[in-house]
Parts: C-alpha cells; structure tokens; sequence
C-alpha cells in the first residue's frame, strides 16, 4: 500500500519527455501545498508541450496526492476523494 510522501520535491522532465516529481531538499512542494504543484505541473505541461506523468486508476479522479512507491520515491496520484488520505492519518492515543 502507498503512503503519503512527507518531504519536498521538485518537478523535473524525465528521459520520456513527460513531467514527474523528484525528491529536492530545497525544493518548494510538499504534501501541504500539493494543489500549487499540481496547477504549476499543468502550466509547465502547456508551456512545454509535455504530458504529466501522474498515476490515475481506472474509477479516474480529481484530487492531487502526493504518495511513495515501494522504494520511498515520490509520485503524483490523482484519486477522487473520497480515496484521497486526509491530512490527519495518524493520532497519537497514548
């Protein structure tokens, strides 16, 4: 199961010409502000003439996430939402 990605990233063109998000220490997107960087992905794939590289099941969806594979990297989902984790997963209890 995918969890959510908590450190930045940056968006980045990849060898396919497509538009993905890598991770950057200094970069200015993260799980908090996953709505710009979505919106700035869109306008770069415009600008560019480039596809967005984002994982889109089959039912489809609207709702950027911002989640890791299987080896800790970052990719951008759009799920519909009500698939989409809050903010709030956790809750400590003790």
């Amino acid at each position: 199961m995918a969890m959510m990605y908590k450190g930045q990233v940056s968006v980045f063109s990849n060898t396919k010409g497509e538009l993905t998000v890598k991770p950057d220490v200094e970069g200015k997107f993260s799980f908090s502000n996953i709505e710009e960087l979505y919106k700035t992905m869109q306008r770069l794939s415009k600008e560019h003439k480039m596809p967005i590289k984002a994982f889109k099941p089959e039912a489809g969806g609207n709702s950027p996430v911002l989640l890791t594979d299987r080896f800790g990297k970052p990719y951008l989902a759009l799920l519909s939402a009500s698939k989409a984790p809050s903010k709030m997963t956790v809750t400590k209890l003790a």
